[in-house]
């Protein structure tokens, strides 16, 4: 397969890291492509989204991304995904469900940053690591630092949340905040892989939060200033789906215009960092 990809109509004819053949990925590199990591979790998303909802979006992300920065004269690779995850936070989900699959911070710190090394090894010389998942957050920029810091390369962490916080609000239809399989999410996978949503059996639920909250009460990967992993027992009082939010509010066009800033900002900056390294020497 010729680099950059033979495009087609549709970013979802982007081949995974895994179709690829070994030639395709050396003429990647010989191209200066970046790398785009995608990462998920395999985790409970209440009776209505599956297990991999994390790893769906994320891996859309990436692919959105390569089209359209490909399309641009942008090379990028959609590189491996990785679809675990350290478990959630105790603020978004207090209880245990079946079928949720955590592996530890130490691991999947390991794990990412013997993946991207074996990436570099292959001569990329940029990688990023899109957050598709919360927790994994801190993981991811302990892994930039150390291969960026001991390789040739620059691992940059991309994490959207941040990205495009400002610009996200009033783009879903319900009128309080949307967490773990809540609007947002469901959206999403409704545009992503619809026939694996069950809205039917789609609950709502809130948290009881704080009426007045200390300034800058968000999590460090919301933009905010207070890292809290739980709350006191009462705050998650009849908590039983494992959703936060009101997923059955969620519409495909709801999706799409998520992923579009989305994927906005996510080209923004990639297109910005290709700048800065296209003229440096190999």
């Amino acid at each position: 397969m010729p680099f950059p990809y033979i495009l087609t109509d549709s970013h979802r004819d982007i081949p995974l890291y895994e179709e690829l053949t070994s030639p395709d990925v050396a003429a990647a590199a010989a191209a200066g492509a970046h790398v785009i990591i995608s990462t998920g979790a395999t985790e409970q998303h209440g009776g209505h989204l599956p297990l991999g909802t994390d790893t769906y979006q994320c891996l859309e992300f990436a692919k959105r991304a390569a089209y359209d920065l490909n399309k641009a004269g942008v090379p990028v690779l959609v590189g491996p995904s990785i679809p675990f995850g350290p478990s959630p936070l105790l603020t978004e989900s207090p209880k245990v469900f079946a079928g949720t699959i955590n592996v530890s911070p130490e691991t999947l710190r390991r794990l990412t940053e013997e993946v991207v090394r074996e990436i570099v090894s292959h001569g990329f010389r940029v990688v990023y690591l899109i957050c598709g998942h919360a927790e994994s957050d801190p993981v991811l920029q302990l892994v930039a630092k150390a291969v960026s810091e001991t390789t040739d390369a620059s691992v940059l962490t991309l994490q959207w949340l941040v990205g495009i916080r400002e610009k996200y609000k009033g783009v879903m239809r319900s009128p309080r905040p949307q967490s773990h399989a809540g609007e947002g999410e469901t959206a999403r996978m409704l545009v992503t892989a619809p026939h694996l949503v069950r809205l039917g059996e789609a609950a709502s639920y809130h948290p009881s939060l704080p009426t007045d909250p200390a300034p800058e009460d968000r999590a460090p990967y919301l933009g905010g200033a207070i890292g809290r992993y739980k709350y006191p027992p009462h705050v998650f009082a009849n908590f039983e789906d494992g959703i936060w939010g009101d997923p059955a509010n969620a519409t495909a066009e709801v999706g799409e215009t998520s992923y579009r800033l989305i994927n906005d900002w996510l080209c923004e900056a990639i297109r910005k960092e290709y700048a800065l390294w296209k003229d440096v020497p190999r």
